[in-house]
């Protein structure tokens, strides 16, 4: 796959991958962690661990390589850029391993002809407990499949646009922002676009708005990937157990709950749509 044959929200899994008795002796000695956790089985049994335990980034290791068995960018990576990783449970020898990928992330590299890839990864034992978890980037070169659609770049300007273009034909979210005047920004991981609003009317599209946002709105960019492209929102219960985070002026929040629950209802119709505006 090159880069503009991803998506946001395209899911993909890999495994299972046993943990032999080998793959720990041969990860003490390439690592050099030879701590006694990993290669005492006295020690490790006085532990709340009761036998030998994997190094943590051996998790990391098997995930890069379930990803690359895979063969999805064998043609088109040039480099991996970032990572960041999680340790929830030991991964001890015997264990069954799999990995669940979402993309969550897609960015135009500078110059064109490659752009950037972002994964978030699970780490599964056998009965689906999430042994470990991360994000990782890839910048994995162009093909000529032409110019990829940007309705699920949540929190970019170019979403952004689109979002407000459908909004604002959206009768429920002008009604529900009619004797509304402030600016709404909404994150998507470290991406933030503001909607400047005043009166039942979107009438500015920015990366920052000259005051700021009144309030904020956001969440990590797997839950957002998710919420865009799962068969139910569940938008209510993800603002019960925190994915949503909210920041700025609670009371303006708390007004706009509504025209929140439009704007998601809205997005998740925009990220299905076929024809969008597209970056070449």
């Amino acid at each position: 796959m090159y880069f503009e044959d991803f998506r946001v929200g395209q899911r993909f899994t890999a495994g299972p991958r046993v943990v032999a008795e080998e793959d720990l002796a041969r990860f003490t000695a390439l690592s050099g962690d030879d701590h006694p956790l990993h290669t005492s089985v006295e020690y490790a049994w006085a532990t709340s661990f009761g036998e030998p335990v994997l190094q943590g980034s051996f998790g990391a290791a098997v995930a890069a390589g379930l990803w690359t068995r895979l063969g999805l960018v064998t043609e088109s990576i040039v480099a991996a850029t970032e990572e960041s990783w999680t340790y929830h449970r030991p991964i001890k020898v015997g264990d069954e391993l799999s990995l669940a990928v979402t993309i969550v992330r897609l960015r135009d590299g500078p110059g064109g002809g490659q752009g950037l890839v972002t994964r978030y990864n699970e780490l599964l034992g056998a009965d689906g407990t999430v042994i470990q978890s991360g994000t990782a980037t890839a910048l994995v070169r162009a093909g000529d499949g032409g110019p990829r659609p940007t309705n699920r770049d949540v929190g970019t300007v170019a979403w952004g646009r689109q979002l407000a273009d459908a909004l604002t034909a959206n009768p429920a979210f002008t009604s529900a922002v009619a004797s509304w005047d402030g600016t709404i920004g909404l994150r998507g991981g470290e991406h933030e676009v503001h909607l400047r609003v005043y009166r039942g009317r979107i009438i500015d599209v920015t990366r920052r708005s000259p005051h700021g946002a009144t309030f904020t709105f956001g969440a990590s960019e797997q839950t957002w990937a998710d919420l865009l492209t799962a068969e139910e929102s569940r938008f209510g219960a993800r603002l019960m157990t925190g994915e949503f985070t909210p920041g700025g002026d609670p009371y303006e929040y708390l007004r706009l709950t509504k025209a929140l629950e439009i704007i998601v209802e809205v997005a998740r119709d925009l990220a299905r749509t076929e024809h969008s505006e597209v970056v070449a």
